[in-house]
């Protein structure tokens, strides 16, 4: 296959980002368009570069695909990464409509603010890197639309990984957590008061160091690095989760806190 050119990418580019606008992103893709895994990070960062000079700033990074679960559901086996952009950034209470997305669904995960740029001394131990600031529990949002003849790693890559934006609880800053304090930590997703999902235990805190070690090392191998005080979306170990009706949904993280909005019509 002939590698795109600057100008293919550039053209793409365009197209998906009138796509998203229009909340129908990736029809690329039902156009049979395929791409290498390097390819669709250039095509992402070709939008992210449209999206800031029409007056959008990067806040963070999201890391997704980082449990089995998540893996089964978009038969992807590795992690991802995606921009994240001060204009879906959203308080704690929001209230959004259905009709922001193509086809809403969300996670909750725990998001973390850097206080300075990693370095590889912090991810010598299993616990909270100490270049975090903060952590706080999140709920994200996506477009889950795949139009791919099968679902690809290149396809949810150029589609900025399907983020649509976050919801943000308030911080738990890291200084305040003596250590273990939260090896049981936990974490529940609720739909109109019901829990629809939920885990304990470990990994949460394991997903933090992990997913941080990886996007760090992903972007120091081409070229860039993470900034303080920009927020990472550390990645989901409870299941995607297709929101198909009006409703209040609300994460609780033990012990740091709660985050809840509402979808409309």
């Amino acid at each position: 296959m002939t590698e795109p050119s600057d100008n293919q990418i550039a053209e793409w580019a365009q197209k998906q980002l009138s796509d998203y606008d229009n909340r129908t992103p990736g029809l690329l893709f039902a156009d049979g368009l395929t791409l290498t895994i390097p390819e669709a990070y250039a095509l992402q960062t070709t939008v992210a570069d449209l999206r800031v000079a029409r007056g959008e700033h990067v806040v963070g990074y999201k890391v997704g695909c980082t449990s089995e679960t998540i893996r089964r559901q978009l038969s992807i086996n590795h992690c991802v990464t995606g921009r994240l952009f001060d204009s879906e950034r959203h308080r704690s209470g929001v209230i959004l409509s259905r009709s922001e997305f193509a086809t809403p669904a969300i996670e909750g995960e725990l998001a973390v603010e850097l206080e300075r740029a990693p370095s590889d001394a912090d991810f010598q131990t299993d616990g909270i890197p100490s270049c975090v600031a903060s952590i706080f529990p999140v709920i994200e949002l996506h477009h889950r639309v795949m139009r791919g003849a099968q679902p690809t790693a290149a396809e949810l890559i150029a589609n900025n990984a399907i983020n649509g934006g976050f919801v943000a609880g308030n911080p738990a800053f890291a200084d305040d957590f003596s250590p273990g304090c939260l090896r049981d930590a936990g974490l529940s997703i609720q739909l109109n008061g019901g829990v629809i999902d939920e885990y304990s235990g470990p990994q949460l805190v394991h997903t933090i160091n992990s997913s941080l070690k990886w996007l760090h090392e992903m972007m120091r191998d081409r070229g860039e690095r993470l900034e303080a005080g920009q927020v990472i979306l550390t990645g989901s170990i409870p299941a995607l989760h297709t929101i198909e009706e009006n409703c209040e949904i609300r994460v609780d993280s033990r012990p740091l806190g709660s985050v809840h909005m509402t979808f409309t019509s």
